[in-house]
């Protein structure tokens, strides 16, 4: 994920699941609410199913015999102090060991890759994260990439509040380079600004890959029952084929 998400922060969470240690669980009486922020292709609210993960979220869940309702909602919300507690599950996550102590996270269902995008022409490259130095680089309000890089005071970022700005900095060459998920690139582009596919492109190399989760309150009534039931069907679902049907949906491979 972005926040955190690749994230907003990760503190933020911290913060959150902090809080949500003090609350008492209950029976669970009411549909599992699984929530994720505007993200696509993995969460949003205009896409099929909401989006690759919350869909696989509702699909696997209710294979498994959850009665599950998901949400899309801002990140400010969804971190929010005013809704603590409301959201079962967050999806769209990457790993985090700081929150595995506030959250258990699922099996992955899907891996995308971190990268670099430059204009057309350029020829970019680095092989470490110092190798950056010389670039700026348009980076997102809250957004984690990978932790070398997420940690790199050095390198020149300018901050922007979405990936379509940030790729569209670059191919008006305000800066030299954006990044994101690859999946989430091909997605802006082709769904918010077709005219960018022959202005920018990938540089060569992956900065991260990263694992898609989905990841469940502790503190929720048998919870590791949800996440156990969750990742067996999962398993059907990857064995038989239907993962890959679904995953499809989303992405653009």
């Amino acid at each position: 994920m972005r926040h955190h998400r690749f994230g907003a922060l990760r503190r933020m969470f911290v913060a959150l699941w902090v809080t949500l240690c003090g609350v008492t669980a209950t029976a669970q009486t009411a549909p599992l609410l699984a929530a994720a922020d505007e993200w696509p292709p993995f969460s949003g609210v205009d896409l099929p199913g909401q989006g690759m993960s919350l869909d696989v979220i509702h699909t696997v869940l209710t294979e498994a015999g959850y009665d599950v309702t998901t949400r899309v909602v801002p990140w400010a919300r969804l971190m929010g102090d005013a809704d603590i507690g409301q959201f079962d599950i967050i999806g769209s996550l990457f790993a985090d060991p700081e929150l595995e102590e506030y959250l258990i996270y699922s099996d992955p269902f899907f891996l995308t890759e971190v990268r670099l995008v430059q204009p057309v022409g350029e020829t970019y490259a680095f092989t470490t994260v110092a190798d950056l130095r010389p670039f700026s680089i348009a980076v997102g309000d809250g957004f984690l990439y990978e932790d070398e890089f997420d940690r790199a005071t050095y390198l020149e970022k300018h901050v922007v509040t979405t990936t379509l700005q940030a790729i569209q900095m670059v191919a008006a060459g305000r800066v030299d380079l954006t990044l994101d998920s690859v999946d989430v690139v091909r997605h802006t582009i082709t769904h918010d600004d077709p005219n960018l596919k022959d202005r920018v492109t990938f540089a060569d190399g992956v900065l991260a890959r990263q694992d898609i989760h989905m990841a469940i309150r502790r503190d929720v009534e048998g919870s590791q029952e949800i996440v156990d039931a969750f990742n067996a069907t999962l398993a059907k679902m990857r064995r038989d084929g239907r993962l890959e049907t679904l995953l499809m949906r989303h992405v653009q491979r």
